[in-house]
């Protein structure tokens, strides 16, 4: 295990994003993973970053209905017939 630097909430509160995309360096993984563990405050946001992040991931995984992109493929003709 890695030497890091402690990180406190605001710091936790900002990264947390960064955070649940492993975006960051393993000694800062580390550093907030140490502090989600002990910060019942920090851990309650993680939390609701977390569904957000499932909510929004689970959306974009959605097809649109067919008629909605055959409206949007009609518009897109539409205007470049009259470009």
């Amino acid at each position: 295990m890695s030497k890091y630097e402690a990180v406190d909430c605001e710091e936790t509160k900002v990264r947390v994003h960064e955070y649940l995309h492993k975006e960051l360096q393993e000694p800062e993984m580390e550093a907030i993973t140490a502090h989600l563990a002990n910060c019942e405050n920090c851990e309650r946001e993680y939390d609701i970053e977390l569904v957000f992040n499932q909510v929004i991931q689970h959306s974009c995984d959605e097809a649109p209905p067919p008629e909605l992109a055959e409206r949007v493929l009609n518009r897109l003709r539409e205007i470049q017939n009259h470009e």
